[in-house]
């Protein structure tokens, strides 16, 4: 591949960054497994970037030209993207300083959101924001990937500036990663592949799932309608977490809810104000921006406190309701649009539904729904939660399985017993 770029400009550091278990910014001295070695990227892969087309030319965008940008690496760190939020025409690649790079090029953000990574499924340009590696013979894109999603919080020891962290391409074209060869590579991507699959097929699971509630929520939207407050009760019970100190909480959030819909573990003494207190299985419906859809089927875990913000409330089904029929109830688009008309708040992204207001809006009677759509609700609702439950752990193994995998402490026979464990 050789030290050739397609950057220009300023040529890369002569000095040396220590980084994590598998990457840097020159050559580290430190010694490797047996069959590793600390290889320049620039010699095993072909350096990129990428440009944004003028803004000013409208014929320059909506093309047929995939064009990854911050917000396709932050949704989708870690995978293989098809398509992206904008696109691009031939004519606005013509026009500008961005190319066209091949599918599996390896994508980094390397300003404002740095170390999202994804890898491009077909080809694709890319903004400025992104530092792209086109792999040689003697590096999978996909084992690069791994390095580069292992290292995510590394790499912002490479980044510099005052306003946005920056990863400049001095530094960039002097990454050194830890590399087996190919051969040792593609048996690692094997095991950290099975566990992202099954990852990705728990997604698709949820997502459907969330989606054929949706169906059945468009179905109600004709029964006649009553006061929510008729169908829910409120559990309005508050405690404060800080008060058990270093003892795990989970805290149903609504960052924990935007990142992966499942509650953030951490210790009770990082929580600093009360939380509501959820004690059973039960519906969240956030107060807070209603324009934003947050309604969350909470399952607490037995054997831990679990809590939520205030800013939601924490709805349990009436006597002879069931929680896949408030679920209905509560994504009904009626509901939604009510709820955000009565929002209150000088600030757009600090509007709030005051909770007795929530409780009068009117929403479909599910009284009166069949016991088998219950009951086909409720069950797509577990299945939701268990897919994203299974793939909490998988991610957690996956991350445990990186660094002893990319850095020779751990070989593949081992990890592959302890993957098929798991999935």
């Amino acid at each position: 591949m050789g030290t050739d770029t397609r950057t220009g400009g300023r040529q890369a550091t002569s000095g040396v960054i220590a980084g994590g278990a598998a990457i840097a910014v020159g050559k580290p001295s430190t010694p490797t497994a047996e069959g590793f070695r600390w290889a320049a990227l620039a010699e095993v892969a072909r350096l990129e970037t990428g440009h944004t087309p003028s803004r000013r030319h409208p014929e320059y965008w909506g093309g047929d030209v995939p064009w990854v940008g911050i917000k396709d690496a932050t949704a989708n760190h870690g995978r293989t993207i098809n398509s992206t939020v904008q696109t691009v025409t031939h004519e606005g690649i013509a026009n500008s300083s961005a190319r066209v790079l091949p599918a599996n090029t390896v994508c980094l953000s390397r300003t404002a959101s740095v170390g999202y990574v994804v890898v491009m499924g077909v080809p694709m340009a890319t903004s400025q924001d992104f530092v792209n590696w086109v792999c040689g013979p003697d590096l999978d894109h996909l084992y690069l990937k791994f390095v580069l999603q292992l290292e995510r919080s590394t790499l912002l020891r490479f980044a510099s500036g005052t306003t946005h962290q920056t990863i400049y391409f001095p530094e960039a074209k002097a990454f050194h990663a830890l590399l087996p060869n190919l051969a040792e590579q593609r048996r690692i991507i094997g095991v950290l592949g099975s566990i992202d699959d099954k990852i990705e097929s728990n997604r698709r699971r949820a997502e459907g799932a969330e989606q054929l509630l949706d169906l059945l929520a468009s179905g109600v939207a004709s029964m006649g309608s009553v006061p929510l407050g008729e169908l829910v009760e409120v559990d309005r019970k508050s405690c404060s977490p800080a008060a058990l100190g270093e003892t795990l909480v989970d805290h149903f959030s609504l960052p924990a809810f935007d990142a992966d819909r499942l509650p953030a573990r951490t210790e009770g003494e990082s929580i600093k104000s009360n939380k509501l207190v959820v004690a059973t299985e039960s519906v969240l419906v956030s107060r807070l921006n209603p324009s934003t859809n947050r309604t969350w089927f909470a399952v607490p875990d037995g054997g831990r406190l679990a809590v939520a913000s205030t800013e939601f409330m924490v709805l349990r089904p009436a006597a002879g309701v069931g929680f896949g029929s408030i679920w209905l109830a509560v994504r009904d688009q009626l509901f939604r649009s009510e709820l955000g008309q009565r929002a209150t708040g000088t600030s757009g992204s600090h509007q709030r539904v005051r909770p007795a207001d929530v409780l009068t809006i009117e929403v479909p009677d599910v009284r009166a729904l069949p016991a088998a759509e219950q009951d086909e609700a409720q069950g797509l609702l577990r299945l939701a939660h268990q897919a994203r439950s299974e793939s909490r752990t998988l991610a957690e193994l996956r991350d445990a399985l990186l660094p002893e995998l990319l850095s020779g402490r751990l070989r593949v026979p081992e990890a592959e017993e302890l993957a098929e464990v798991a999935t």
